[in-house]
């Protein structure tokens, strides 16, 4: 098995789908429930043009429909720069086309997802290589999957918070342990 940040995801979500992967406040998602919406989620962006190694652009909040986001870019096979629009911003998933090959000039714009708008699914047959980029940082740095996955691994059974740094490793890293993510409460915005 190609061990890439998806890849394991999804053989938690066979071997134990039940098991709480995510938990965002009152609510929470199963790793069946995630892997599947994020496998609808990817069939939507290659139907928009999105394809293998490119990079789409996501403004959105640490959340269970981040996760199912990213996670459906990697199921791709392509990679994210991803940024916290801060409280109350719109969230936006975007891409440019890789040159001609692409055929895709300028940005499409996805728009918003929630785990209600998708649902079912089986595993894309796409092949990602472990090294291959699965996101890139500020000032362009490429993080292959093959880094994430060697990353610090969380004991079974833990909760490990999902703050939102850049690159969602503290995302991954409990996701492809088996261990259920928690995000964390954002501060109120002053009105």
């Amino acid at each position: 098995m190609t061990r890439t940040v998806h890849r394991l995801i999804e053989n938690h979500a066979a071997l134990r789908g039940d098991a709480i992967a995510l938990v965002d406040g009152e609510s929470s998602c199963s790793y069946r429930a995630l892997n599947a919406a994020a496998n609808v989620l990817a069939r939507k962006l290659m139907n928009a043009g999105f394809r293998r190694g490119m990079c789409a652009h996501v403004r959105m909040a640490p959340a269970v429909e981040l996760a199912v986001v990213l996670l459906a870019i990697l199921k791709v096979g392509g990679c994210y720069t991803w940024s916290d629009p801060g409280p109350g911003a719109a969230a936006s998933i975007w891409f440019e086309g890789a040159g001609e090959r692409a055929g895709v000039a300028g940005g499409v714009e996805i728009g918003e997802v929630t785990l209600a708008t998708v649902c079912g699914g089986s595993n894309l047959p796409v092949m990602t290589r472990e090294t291959d980029a699965a996101c890139v940082l500020q000032g362009g740095v490429m993080v292959p999957h093959a880094t994430i996955v060697a990353m610090t691994s969380c004991a079974a059974g833990e909760r490990s918070p999902f703050t939102g740094e850049p690159g969602a490793f503290d995302l991954w890293v409990p996701l492809m342990n088996g261990v259920t993510a928690v995000v964390e409460e954002r501060p109120a915005v002053a009105a």
